[in-house]
């Protein structure tokens, strides 16, 4: 994609913390860096799944109390 086109689409990419969706993941507590790619006004992340397979959450979950 030359320039010109990237400009044209709106092309842009930049780095974002997600937490994996699946509570048994590592990714759930400490959180993954992946990237966040826009175009054309529609927005994804690269990679799109967590390696667990669970979708990523844009927000840290809320740690989960022990009720003994």
């Amino acid at each position: 994609m030359s320039a010109h086109d990237r400009h044209l689409a709106d092309y842009r990419q930049h780095p974002a913390t997600v937490w994996c969706a699946n509570p048994e993941c590592g990714n759930h507590a400490d959180g993954a860096t992946v990237m966040f790619i826009s175009e054309y006004g529609i927005g994804w992340l690269e990679p799109e799944e967590c390696v667990c397979g669970g979708d990523w959450l844009d927000d840290k979950p809320d740690e989960e109390e022990d009720d003994d």
